[in-house]
C-alpha cells in the first residue's frame, strides 16, 4: 500500500515533469498512465467545503472524461501538493506527472487526451467563452466558500478550527489552525473580498448562479425541448459541468451552521436539476441523496 511518505519521496521527481509537457507531446493522444491516484485530505474530518468541491469537480470530470484513477485520503496530502491558486487539492499523480486544482487538471488532459476531451465538441469560439466561464464561476464559488468558512464566527468554531488542526497534536495543531486562516484571508484580500459582508457575498454568488441558470435556459430554448438532457453548453458535457456540480453538491451537503451558501444555491432550480441530472448519471445519486 502506498504511503504519504511514499507519495513525498517522488515529489522531488515529479514536480519537473508536472511544470511543462514536452514540446513534442502536445497535440497527441497519449496513453492513460495505469498508477493515476487522486489524493485529498480524510473527508469527515479534515476537509474544507472549497477543498471538497475542489476534489468533486476533479472526480466528475475523471468520470466524465472516464479515466480510471484510485483515490486516496492522508493527512499529508496538502503538503504533498505543489502549490495551486485557490485550494491546492486536489492532488492528482500521473505517473511522473503531478497536478494540482481543477484547472491545471483539465488542461493536461485537453492536451494528452484528444479522445476524451470533453469539450472538443465546441466551437473554438464556444470553448474560449467556456473557460472564461470556468474562471469566473471556480472564483466566485470558492470565494464564497472561504468567506463563509473563515470569517463567518460560527462556521469558523465549529466546522473550520476544528478540521484544519485534526491531523497534528497540539501545538502543532494550534499552529496549522493559524496557517491556513492567514492564508485564506491573504487570498480573500487578494481578491478583495475580505471587507465583504455576507449580505455581499450573497450577492456576488447569487450574480454567478444567475449567469449559469441563464445558460441553461438559454441552451432549453435552443434545443425547444425538455426532453433532451441539456447541459451548460448543450446536450454534451464540458468541463464547466463537472466544476458547477462539484461546487453545488459540496454546498448542499455541506453541515456549516450558517445556511447561507445552500439557501442561496436552492434559489436557482435550474442549477439544482443539471446538479442532480449529473449526480444520477455518474454517482447514481449518492451526492445529493439528503437533499430533498
Amino acid at each position: 500500500m502506498e504511503t504519504d511518505m511514499d507519495v513525498a519521496n517522488a515529489l522531488g521527481e515529479t514536480l519537473g515533469a508536472a511544470e511543462s509537457m514536452p514540446e513534442d507531446t502536445l497535440g497527441e493522444s497519449l496513453p492513460w498512465p495505469q498508477d493515476v491516484h487522486l489524493y485529498q485530505p480524510p473527508e469527515e474530518t479534515q476537509l474544507l467545503l472549497p477543498e471538497r468541491a475542489s476534489c468533486l469537480a476533479v472526480k466528475t470530470y475523471l468520470r466524465m472524461c472516464r479515466l480510471p484513477y484510485a483515490e486516496r485520503q492522508c493527512d499529508n496530502a496538502e503538503f504533498m501538493s505543489p502549490g495551486g491558486r485557490l485550494t491546492k487539492l486536489p492532488l492528482l499523480r500521473l505517473g511522473r506527472h503531478l497536478l494540482t486544482e481543477f484547472v491545471p487538471i483539465v488542461g493536461h488532459v485537453e492536451v494528452t487526451q484528444l479522445s476524451h476531451a470533453l469539450s472538443a465538441w465546441l466551437s473554438a469560439e464556444e470553448r474560449e467563452d467556456m473557460r472564461s466561464m470556468v474562471t469566473h464561476a471556480e472564483n466566485t464559488f470558492t470565494l464564497a466558500e472561504l468567506h463563509q468558512c473563515y470569517l463567518q464566527p460560527q462556521n469558523y468554531a465549529s466546522h473550520t478550527q476544528p478540521r484544519n488542526g485534526a491531523a497534528h497534536p497540539w501545538p502543532l495543531s494550534s499552529i496549522r489552525r493559524h496557517e491556513k486562516r492567514d492564508q485564506a484571508l491573504r487570498l480573500l484580500r487578494v481578491y478583495q473580498w475580505h471587507e465583504l459582508d455576507t449580505a455581499a457575498v450573497r450577492a456576488q454568488l447569487q450574480q454567478c448562479c444567475q449567469l449559469l441558470s441563464d445558460k441553461l435556459e438559454q441552451v432549453e430554448t435552443e434545443t425547444d425541448s425538455q426532453l433532451i438532457a441539456s447541459y451548460l453548453y448543450g446536450a454534451q458535457l464540458c468541463e464547466l459541468d463537472a466544476l458547477v456540480f462539484g461546487h453545488v453538491a459540496a454546498i448542499l451537503a455541506s453541515q456549516l451552521v450558517s445556511s447561507m451558501l445552500a439557501e442561496t444555491v436552492r434559489g436557482y432550480p435550474r442549477l439544482i436539476a443539471h446538479s442532480r441530472r449529473i449526480d444520477e448519471a455518474f454517482y447514481e445519486g449518492k451526492q445529493l441523496a439528503g437533499e430533498q
